[in-house]
């Protein structure tokens, strides 16, 4: 389990103009929820850009400091300006120590593909995120995938995956995760070669016919 801290301000200030004066102090307004309610709260911005960078796409439980209480969550979701990319909203989401919760797994694929690198393939991830169950304590940073032995036509599905125990994935084990395919050029070449051999064939025809 990877945990990071991040201090936090209680805030009762609601609506537009309230907001705005928050993130013009540098905050952002954030949304704590928990079982069956929800809190206020205020983040800095500098610390939450350096929470961000440290976590790199894991999947991380942040402990929320809230004037000398803390509490064990999840970025649940994040909202960004469309024109700044700042960050303008955040909502975490409470998660108790003794309790399952469902969350998604980063997959990493690691390794040159041999397919890719000497057939000039094309290496698809249709997966990115593996949905979980487990307790806060057996949740994985991410899932890697090694993928340097896929040559053309190999993939590697769930049931490749390395999962700990007490986690539970939420999907069938033969979903597929990545695959290597011919090149476009190599598909072309295949193309233009079996429409010659089309044509010859068809030439060979038309002689018995005669």
């Amino acid at each position: 389990m990877n945990t990071l801290k991040l201090n936090v301000e209680a805030r009762e200030e609601r609506g537009r103009s309230k907001v705005r004066k928050i993130r013009n102090a540098e905050k952002i307004p954030a949304v704590i929820y928990a079982e069956g309610n929800s809190r206020l709260c205020t983040v800095p911005e500098k610390d939450f850009l350096d929470l961000r960078k440290e976590m790199a796409g894991s999947s991380t439980l942040v402990e929320l400091n809230e004037g000398g209480n803390s509490s064990l969550t999840l970025i649940k979701d994040i909202q960004r300006n469309s024109l700044t990319r700042k960050f303008v909203h955040i909502d975490f989401l409470e998660v108790a120590q003794d309790k399952e919760f469902n969350t998604t797994v980063r997959v990493t694929l690691t390794g040159e593909s041999i397919g890719v690198k000497l057939h000039d393939g094309i290496l698809q991830q249709l997966v990115t995120d593996v949905p979980v169950r487990c307790l806060p304590k057996n949740l994985p940073s991410d899932f890697e995938l090694d993928i340097s032995e896929l040559n053309l036509g190999d993939s590697v599905s769930v049931k490749d995956l390395t999962v700990g125990e007490g986690v539970v994935i939420g999907l069938d084990e033969g979903q597929i995760i990545a695959t290597v395919s011919g090149s476009a050029g190599g598909r072309a070449a295949a193309g233009a070669a079996a429409d010659e051999e089309g044509e010859e064939e068809g030439e060979g025809e038309g002689g018995e016919e005669s």
